[in-house]
């Protein structure tokens, strides 16, 4: 059949583009470039199926590289795989109906030319399965591309370059306006939740971190507590200061408590982290009359008078948070003023036995002896 078809091929091609430039709007515009593409793919697709026709070759060879190109460039053009599938099969319709109507006039009969239209809509198929397979390469490269940018924003803006032009540019690529103020996100475990909403999220050398606009909405209030896997949320800063709200939120990922936290809820936690070095130096003054103690002593009365300065002395809260007798505690209390003497009488003497209490609570270290 092929020697038949081929002079019929300049007016089957002309035909398939008027066909799709009518019916496919995508296609239908001034763009020299689409109408360049559009010409080159219907031209080798048409020959390509007519050199097929009584052989056993396979459909795509060589050609199969420009009709992925052809995917590849809607993707990047913005456009969707709708369109270009549409014409595709508006285009074999026509197709056929030029090179049927070609056929018969060549005296072809009626059962090549039923295997004609069988050839037609078989090989489109397969110029649409290598556009499809273009157009996933490349918005699988552009995903990765855009990561890489993400996280190299990421990067620039936690190293305090807010302000530079490079970080405008970044910014504007991956479409994330730069706020005034703005908070850090980091996991509690591996990996951050999905959909962080408003969130820049990249990978930097110290794992993964979300940038969010501060200062935090009801919604996002409300996304938190739900959070899965949990969060570690710092305090809303500048945007040039997005290490100090990184340093917050990485402070609170270590804390006791469960589920995910902000650096709003929980300061004074994080004050006493500030400068370790600087805490255990205090705690280890203030603590110091404990340190000859066995563990099994020390501890009780460490958990005793640090409960009995948060309840002001109360012998019966402390017995109800620590589940011993009242008599206990009094008995605790006294080997506690045995050690501290009159200092526990002194109202500052108190306010640094109790920082140096939760000093010890978030690093629990026995006192140098």
């Amino acid at each position: 059949m092929a020697h038949p078809l081929k002079p019929a091929l300049p007016a089957a091609i002309e035909h398939v583009i008027d066909v799709v430039t009518k019916e496919v709007p995508a296609y239908s515009g001034p763009d020299e470039r689409v109408a360049a593409t559009l010409r080159a793919g219907v031209g080798m697709a048409l020959a390509r199926l007519v050199d097929l026709m009584g052989t056993d070759e396979p459909a795509l060879t060589e050609s199969a590289a420009l009709y992925e190109r052809i995917g590849a460039g809607e993707y990047r053009a913005g456009r969707g795989l709708a369109d270009l599938l549409s014409a595709y099969q508006i285009g074999a319709r026509a197709a056929w109906q030029s090179l049927s109507r070609a056929g018969v006039a060549a005296g072809v009969g009626p059962k090549d030319v039923s295997q004609l239209a069988e050839a037609v809509f078989a090989y489109i198929d397969q110029l649409s399965a290598a556009s499809i397979a273009g157009y996933t390469q490349a918005q699988v490269a552009d995903a990765g591309r855009r990561e890489a940018l993400r996280s190299e924003l990421v990067e620039r803006l936690l190293a305090g370059e807010a302000g530079s032009e490079g970080v405008a540019t970044l910014a504007a690529e991956v479409h994330w306006p730069l706020p005034t103020t703005a908070m850090v996100v980091v996991p509690r475990g591996e990996v951050l939740p999905p959909a962080l909403p408003g969130a820049l999220v990249g990978r930097t050398s110290q794992g993964a971190v979300a940038l969010v606009a501060g200062p935090i909405t009801p919604g996002l209030h409300s996304w938190l507590q739900a959070a899965t896997p949990e969060v570690a949320v710092g305090l809303p800063v500048p945007l040039a200061e997005a290490a100090r709200s990184l340093a917050q939120a990485r402070g609170l990922v270590s804390l006791p408590a469960g589920g995910s936290l902000q650096a709003g809820d929980h300061l004074a936690d994080l004050l006493v982290r500030a400068d370790p070095a600087l805490g255990r130096a205090l705690r280890d003054q203030v603590l110091a009359p404990f340190a000859g103690l066995p563990e099994s002593r020390r501890d009780p009365l460490l958990a005793t008078l640090r409960s009995w300065l948060l309840h002001a002395g109360n012998r019966a809260d402390v017995g109800r948070e620590l589940h011993v007798h009242p008599q206990t505690v009094s008995y605790r209390m006294d080997r506690v003023r045995d050690l501290l003497g009159a200092g526990l009488d002194d109202p500052r003497r108190r306010w640094e036995l109790l920082l140096a209490l939760m000093i010890q609570q978030a690093e629990p270290e026995p006192p140098p002896g």
